[in-house]
């Protein structure tokens, strides 16, 4: 790895994970985000918006290597507003980052994307190729941020790759994961279908893993990778939990036909809850895999944290910090 690595969304989910994996590392980073400080010691860190591009020129001085991690996650509101967060943070402050870096000479950009760019599930294994299409204010940022960043890279000549990462979860997860697993503690837990599709997940300590091989061996041109841990099904996943909570869901299962049909009909009522209900139905039992071949092969990576040791250190986090 040569020259200086900057990290932006220090404080994030995933950005405290890569911090914690270079520090642990010794190799020398600096930070950025919207925080007045950042909680790891013997750092360089300044305080910066990406939406404001003016902030970022003194940060990016010097910078080789800038992983792009900063942006705005699980919020779950379709208000007009949300819909606008979404752009400025996600797609507008990643083209900023993007213009800021190559005008100031950093070589290569990691940008962490997502796998929801493919849509909200997969009709078979998703490779790299497969067509993007992205279903909501969050999936359509992050293709519009990939789309920017691409745009500038080839103008610059600076190097990019782009990491969709699959699901994350883990210690302090604020997203899906974690909000089944609340759901589980409190008993509020259904079981619709059988358990038996197949989902992507990727343990946050895995994906700080895969950004530092990728910013160890920097690449020339653009690449685009998926990230994954090997793919696992639904019922896996929420037994997983239930074992390391000790609690278990009620029995009783909801047929997919049933739940289809009842959710499709519900979805047919003006509120907006109920709205989405046919769509979040489909969503859960539906399969959502990718194809991360190109990835392992290019830097020979592999996971190393099972789903039920990842999933334990979850919900012992969770026991401890609720």
């Amino acid at each position: 790895m040569s020259g200086n690595v900057l990290l932006t969304g220090a404080n994030g989910f995933l950005g405290r994970a890569i911090l914690a994996r270079f520090l642990a590392s010794g190799i020398p980073v600096r930070a950025t985000d919207l925080g007045a400080t950042s909680g790891a010691p013997d750092m360089v860190y300044r305080k910066a918006d990406i939406t404001r591009p003016e902030e970022l020129k003194s940060v990016f001085e010097n910078a080789a290597t800038v992983i792009h991690a900063a942006g705005l996650a699980h919020i779950y509101s379709k208000d007009a507003n949300s819909v606008e967060k979404f752009r400025q943070i996600n797609e507008i402050g990643t083209a900023n980052v993007a213009s800021v870096a190559s005008a100031s000479g950093v070589g290569y950009l990691i940008l962490i994307s997502s796998v929801s760019i493919y849509g909200p599930y997969t009709q078979g294994v998703y490779d790299e190729t497969s067509p993007c299409n992205p279903v909501g204010p969050y999936a359509l940022s992050k293709y519009n941020a990939e789309l920017r960043a691409i745009e500038i890279a080839r103008e610059s000549g600076m190097a990019l790759t782009i990491l969709r990462l699959a699901t994350l979860y883990g210690e302090g997860d604020p997203g899906n994961v974690g909000r089944l697993m609340r759901t589980l503690d409190r008993g509020l837990f259904l079981w619709i279908g059988d358990g038996s599709n197949r989902k992507s997940l990727l343990y946050k300590g895995d994906a700080a893993r895969a950004c530092m091989a990728v910013a160890e061996r920097p690449a020339s041109g653009i690449n685009i990778y998926n990230v994954s841990a090997p793919a696992c099904t639904m019922r896996e996943i929420v037994d997983g939990i239930a074992e390391a909570l000790g609690k278990y869901p009620f029995p009783v299962r909801i047929p997919a036909s049933l739940a289809l049909f009842l959710s499709w009909h519900l979805s047919k009522i003006p509120n907006r809850r109920m709205g989405v209900l046919h769509q979040t139905v489909k969503k859960w039992l539906a399969d959502d895999v990718y194809d991360t071949r190109l990835f392992e092969k290019a830097y020979g990576f592999q996971t190393r944290t099972s789903l039920e040791d990842g999933l334990k250190q979850e919900v012992d986090w969770y026991r401890k910090n609720q």
